[in-house]
Formats: C-alpha cells, sequence, structure tokens
C-alpha cells in the first residue's frame, strides 16, 4: 500500500495495490490519473447515484471459495439501462472484474490481444469472428459512456467517456471487447451462480 494525497483536496489516499492507474477521491471526488511521477488531476468528477448492490467498495468476500477484496466500481450508461463493473482483487493478487446487471454476475479477466480484432463497424450481431485464438459468436453490440466511478481502478477510462463495445460467447466463455479512444481491452470470463458470491458483512444484502 502507498499512502498520497489528493492535489485538490489534500485529503489522504492509500494506493492499494499495485494494478492501480486510476483513483477518485473519496472527499471531493476528483478523479486522477496515477503514474510514476505522482497523481494527475484530470478535472472531471465522479459521483454515482446509490443503486440496491451487495458490493461496495472495500468489501470482502468470496466468490467459488476465491477470497477477494473490492478496490472499484465504474458505471456504464447505454439506451437500455446501466450495468456496473467491480474491480477486484483475489487474495493471490490476481485482479477480475465483476460485471453486474440486474442481479446476474460475470467474472472476467484481461486478456492481452495477440491479434488484430475486426473494426467495431465491421462486426454485426449474429456473425462469428476470431478473437484471440477463438471463434465468438457475437450476441450484443452497442455503444455506451461512463456515468462515474469510485474507489481505485486497474485502467485509464474516465467519466464522461464512450465506450463502444461487443459481447459474446465462445463456448461457455463469455467475451466482451471494449473500444475506447485509447485502446481495445479485451476481457474473458464465466457467469457467477448468486449463491457462489458471498459477502463478508451479510448485513449488506
Amino acid at each position: 500500500m502507498k499512502s498520497m494525497s489528493c492535489p485538490s483536496c489534500g485529503a489522504p489516499l492509500d494506493i492499494k495495490n499495485r494494478f492501480v492507474k486510476v483513483v477518485t477521491c473519496d472527499f471531493c471526488n476528483q478523479v486522477m490519473l496515477l503514474s510514476d511521477s505522482g497523481l494527475d488531476p484530470t478535472g472531471r468528477t465522479a459521483k454515482l447515484a446509490e443503486l440496491p448492490s451487495p458490493l461496495y467498495v472495500d468489501a470482502t468476500g468470496q466468490i467459488g471459495g476465491r477470497k477477494f477484496q473490492v478496490m472499484g466500481r465504474l458505471r456504464y450508461q447505454y439506451s437500455a439501462g446501466l450495468w456496473d463493473e467491480w474491480f477486484l482483487v483475489f487474495d493471490d493478487g490476481q485482479p477480475g472484474w465483476l460485471q453486474e446487471d440486474e442481479g446476474e454476475y460475470i467474472l472476467f479477466h484481461k486478456e492481452t490481444l495477440t491479434s488484430a480484432v475486426p473494426p467495431f463497424q465491421d462486426v454485426a450481431v449474429g456473425r462469428v469472428i476470431p478473437i484471440a485464438r477463438r471463434q465468438v459468436f457475437i450476441t450484443e453490440k452497442g455503444k455506451a459512456h461512463i456515468a462515474g466511478g469510485e474507489g481505485q481502478l486497474a485502467f485509464e477510462i474516465l467519466p464522461g467517456e464512450e465506450v463502444s463495445y461487443l459481447d459474446g460467447n465462445s463456448g461457455e466463455e463469455q467475451v466482451s471487447v471494449e473500444y475506447t479512444a485509447n485502446e481495445i481491452e479485451l476481457s474473458v470470463g464465466r457467469a457467477v451462480p448468486r449463491n457462489q458470491l458471498v459477502i463478508d458483512e451479510e448485513e449488506y444484502w
């Protein structure tokens, strides 16, 4: 853990994990980029409306017996509603993203793209496309924007930014591709049954 101060309000900030790249101040809601030289304010703030969820920043729990701590949350908003993605760090030090959408959960991990992904505009729902040595059946295609976030996050995406996304499946794996202005992110995961997600403080349910 690394201790720093918010450059906007001076509040203490503890950087909790080596994967962290974006930090939101709990006191002034300033969003900052973390680099070797320190914290760089982006001029953007992030304040989320509270929605019912068993998860919260700093919560601990288990998924299928694997212990984790919640580091942060991103909220995506699109034409049909919204979904949250929670940044987790497991007790072996590995990161994960838990997508929460209307009470359903998918645990994703990021993968490095080893070959080109088809341009977003060239992909159609119902088609099969090659992604990272997989044949992926595309089930959804759309655009969303980042409505806000909290805590600490592992990649540089900020409130207000637009994301183009593809969702699909390859066998039992869920595959998600996000196209942003700076990069293309590949996430691969599996659905998490509700009974496999346990929060240590059960009163939050």
